[in-house]
């Protein structure tokens, strides 16, 4: 719900902006009382009033208006309520500042209100309460809009410092160069979008801007038949289309038949399973708290009997809690690390061995060949000497009588 259609649904019931949380997305048929358990059992707010309800674009679901005995500004309210029973709800509040800085005149707060909506792209039209030629303004709301004003240029700067763009993702099979398969690109996306601290609007925005192709075609095809669809709304039609087609049994099935492969390593093992565990988490066929376990186990069952990491978790698992998968990720490539640097020195070893053992054949070798030279330099002296002992004979000259 806009801004201005919630400061006008509060001046309408006579309510200050400071004590009211908007609840979106609650079903038609659900009753105060289950209003109110909710809001007791999350927030703790035994005192507060349903004053009004409307319906939205859709008639399924409403927009409730809830009084509260305390200042919202006080509280500390999730962004998110409700739960399995009665679906997601989700909040909106305007926090007013509790001692809002005085306008000097009523011009000087419209020029800064005219500022604050055309960078927003907007105008006085489009907020009801403000579109007569002459409007009139009391302290209060003064108050309440300038305070509006400095809160959403805060929420602006704050998104956009947080702001990292999500990879593109088109649908094409096979994958374009640059762009991830399904399972990897919405586990990241899923996981970056829960993280951030902005509004569903924003995060719808973010999904739309990396979207392209059949993608793309999706989740416009989802906005056109549900104007009020939500983020959440936008991922399940894309699950529908690019997610894996098996069930939360199928892929149990599968997830109990994976084993490691002869010369994978024992992390890339533990990748793969995660990656099954994830999905099955998205098909709603296991909770959260129960991935460790059936992690364990798998790695257990399924893990080479050769692995001597695997062998240890083998004898230790039954001892300690399941780790989570950061820790036992640590500490298996640790291990494997471990294990990789005593391979490492081992080769080196029985090379410098082996490198030794023929560095002695050659040398022995060149000895042999310098003996023999030796004694072929004996033998040529000797000879030499042989014949330089011999006597030496002169020719005389013959004489003629």
């Amino acid at each position: 719900m806009e801004v201005s259609e919630i400061i006008a649904w509060c001046r309408e019931r006579g309510v200050e902006l400071d004590r009211v949380i908007i609840l979106s997305n609650v079903p038609a048929e659900c009753e105060d009382k289950i209003v109110y358990d909710v809001l007791d059992a999350v927030l703790g707010m035994r005192k507060c009033k349903v004053l009004d309800r409307h319906s939205d674009k859709t008639q399924r679901q409403q927009f409730l208006l809830i009084e509260t005995a305390s200042k919202v500004s006080e509280m500390a309210i999730p962004a998110e309520l409700g739960g399995p029973e009665v679906g997601t709800w989700y909040t909106q509040v305007i926090h007013v500042a509790a001692e809002a800085p005085k306008q000097n005149s009523e011009d000087e707060f419209q020029t800064k209100l005219m500022s604050f909506l055309q960078a927003e792209g907007k105008s006085l039209s489009d907020i009801p309460s403000l579109a007569s030629p002459a409007p009139v303004l009391n302290t209060k709301l003064v108050d309440a809009l300038n305070s509006l004003v400095q809160t959403c240029h805060v929420a602006s700067s704050e998104e956009r410092a947080g702001y990292r763009k999500l990879r593109p993702f088109s649908g094409f099979i096979p994958t374009p160069h640059g762009e991830d398969e399904y399972e990897v690109w919405v586990e990241q996306t899923t996981h970056i979008l829960e993280e951030w601290q902005c509004s569903d609007n924003v995060k719808k925005q973010r999904l739309v801007e990396c979207l392209r192709g059949p993608a793309a075609d999706i989740v416009r095809f989802e906005k056109t038949g549900n104007p009020s669809a939500t983020f959440n709304d936008y991922l399940s039609a894309l699950e529908s289309a690019f997610g894996t087609t098996e069930d939360a049994a199928d892929l149990m099935l599968k997830f109990r038949s994976t084993y490691q492969s002869e010369g994978e390593k024992l992390s890339a093992y533990i990748m793969r399973l995660d990656r099954m565990l994830h999905s099955m988490l998205r098909k709603r066929g296991i909770e959260f708290p129960a991935m460790n376990r059936l992690r364990m186990q798998q790695i257990v069952r399924g893990a080479l009997s050769s692995d001597l990491v695997a062998m240890r978790l083998r004898m230790t698992h039954k001892l300690c809690a399941p780790p989570p998968f950061n820790e036992l990720m640590k500490e298996v490539r640790e291990e494997e690390s471990m294990l990789h640097q005593r391979s490492s020195v081992q080769a080196n070893v029985a090379v410098a061995a082996r490198n030794e053992s023929s560095g002695n054949s050659l040398a022995n070798s060149e000895v042999e060949m310098l003996k023999r030279e030796i004694r072929g330099l004996k033998n040529e002296v000797s000879r030499l000497s042989a014949v330089a002992k011999e006597p030496v004979t002169h020719d005389r000259p013959v004489t003629h009588s």
